[in-house]
């Protein structure tokens, strides 16, 4: 699993942006700002999808 799955898969489950962010930086060893620019990227491409 990659980060883009994870974060897609748990925002699907209802998750908060913040409970993402822990799961990123536990699961993938990423820093608080690494972290924050995947779910920034995610954002970016589901809004271009609904464009």
């Amino acid at each position: 699993m990659d980060p883009m799955d994870l974060i897609r898969d748990k925002f699907s489950q209802g998750c908060t942006v913040e409970t993402v962010l822990h799961l990123l930086m536990s699961h993938f060893s990423m820093s608080e700002q690494e972290a924050q620019a995947e779910i920034d990227e995610y954002f970016e491409i589901v809004e271009g999808i609904q464009k």
